[in-house]
């Protein structure tokens, strides 16, 4: 059992060791399986998994996809923010349910109060709230979205020799292993193959555009921070024929006004999620000399597109062609991305997309 003092640095809050002991799961002892997870971990689980709690936004969106709401029972504290508000009516049940902890920092007791048989974090939880949730009895899965060496695996900013590759077999990857957890592992078949027709549209499309004369473009979330190099960004940017400008950064991070006008992007994007800073940009002077503003190419993008440095599969099925049609309307004017997404939204959530 780890320390007090320990969980307490980690951030997560922990009843006294020996009530902890007293609310350990039920289920900790009756697991029959074993599965492993995007951090190369394995984890022991039930053979019927009821009882879910998710600390990884990702992992929410697709858990929704697969029609797995019913099986979760705590949800992470920030998911408004993190999937953009318009995502309540996609799963709504996850409205009212408990929000335990965040990607980085989890209450323990708040857990322990909802019996979880699994406890689904980011690849980049730390290292110390892992174990103090794993020494109160409770297994954790760790979920990435990207397949990569060891040495990247828990990583927020991962170095990725093809992060094309990385990314598509990691996404691939998460949605089965979500289905083989909550056994609904022809759904999540379903979903991928989705996902990878709309990767494959694409890829046939844009196959003849050439390396040269990319429209250079920007990712411009909240507070000037961005995506560079290492990210899923990048490879959307890179598929739909256009240059991630902040392409020598790592990772995620934050940028100067200096950097941007010197950049000078032809384009720039803004995620549904951070819809308010196109206007910000849009009023702000300092933006004024920047091409993509002079030429009013500020997007927006619809919810499904989801540009994040992960993907998820609204990504690849929606979310390219519409970056690529966006930037080369004519190699898709055939292409009714309203139908599809109302098509993928009365398959996999089980609404009526709403164009929001």
């Amino acid at each position: 059992m780890m320390s007090r003092r320990l969980l307490l640095r980690a951030g997560l809050a922990l009843p006294a060791l020996a009530s902890t002991t007293l609310l350990r799961p039920r289920f900790a002892q009756a697991a029959t399986r074993e599965i492993v997870d995007q951090n190369g971990r394995r984890v022991p689980l039930p053979e019927r998994v009821t009882r879910l709690v998710v600390l990884q936004h990702h992992s929410m969106d697709v858990l929704a996809q697969l029609g797995a709401t019913g099986q979760v029972v705590g949800v992470l504290r920030d998911w408004r923010q993190q999937l953009g508000p318009s995502f309540a009516r996609l799963a709504p049940g996850f409205a009212a349910l408990p929000t335990p902890g965040t990607l980085t920092s989890a209450n323990v007791e708040e857990l322990l109060a909802l019996s979880p048989e699994l406890v689904i974090l980011t690849h980049y939880a730390p290292p110390q709230m892992v174990q103090a949730i794993e020494a109160a009895g409770m297994p954790v899965a760790q979920m990435a979205f990207f397949t990569g060496p060891p040495s990247e695996r828990g990583k927020l900013n991962p170095v990725l020799e093809n992060e094309k590759q990385a990314y598509t077999d990691g996404l691939v990857e998460a949605v089965r292993l979500l289905g083989e957890i909550t056994g609904r592992q022809e759904r999540a078949a379903r979903l991928v193959g989705a996902a990878l027709a709309g990767r494959r549209l694409v890829e046939e499309r844009t196959a003849n555009l050439p390396d040269t004369g990319r429209t250079s473009m920007y990712m411009a979330n909240p507070d000037l921070t961005t995506y560079g190099s290492g990210k899923y960004t990048g490879v959307v940017m890179g598929l739909a024929g256009g240059l991630n400008v902040a392409r020598a950064m790592q990772g995620y991070g934050k940028v100067t006004m200096e950097q941007v006008l010197a950049w000078n992007p032809e384009a720039v994007i803004v995620q549904d999620r951070y819809a308010a800073v196109a206007g910000q940009i849009r009023q702000d002077p300092a933006w004024a000399p920047v091409r993509a503003v002079a030429r009013n190419r500020i997007t927006v993008t619809p919810e499904y597109v989801k540009p994040w440095g992960h993907p998820v599969p609204e990504s690849l099925a929606l979310g390219e062609t519409w970056m690529a049609k966006t930037l080369h309307p004519d190699l898709f004017n055939d292409i009714d991305l309203r139908a599809r997404a109302e098509d993928f939204y009365q398959r996999f959530y089980g609404v009526v997309y709403d164009g929001a």
